[in-house]
């Protein structure tokens, strides 16, 4: 669950590098979702998406995976979160949360470096 957060917060802080630089921007990003689909099961996956008026879209989905030494279930979540920025640039989001931690891909975020090779 504290993974599913952490993307969360990722992409809520990529989304936030967009903040609103005209009345006219701030006024459509106030505006509610255009769309919203939302679907949910007894076991806690779900699936969602939404489109709002200033094109936003976000897809986001959360499934039981079985462990790999089959003790249990996990909760493995994918998304995405596309918008337009101030410059007029799509901005696109992709990440998951699962056995292999966490990964954020976007051609807008920074890349760490490689690590240097041990000595």
């Amino acid at each position: 669950m504290n993974k599913f957060f952490a993307v969360f917060a990722l992409v809520a802080i990529s989304m936030a590098v967009a903040a609103p630089s005209s009345p006219e921007t701030a006024a459509r990003r106030a505006l509610p979702a255009l769309q919203h689909e939302e679907i949910h099961d007894e076991f806690g996956q779900y699936a969602l998406r939404y489109v709002t008026a200033e094109g936003t879209v976000v897809s986001e989905r959360g499934r039981l995976v079985s462990n790999p030494d089959g003790t249990g279930h996990v909760l493995v979540t994918e998304g995405e979160t596309s918008y337009i920025g101030d410059d007029g640039r799509t901005y696109v989001t992709k990440y998951s949360a699962g056995f292999d931690g966490v990964k954020v891909e976007g051609n807008h975020l920074p890349v760490a470096p490689e690590p240097l090779p041990a000595q």
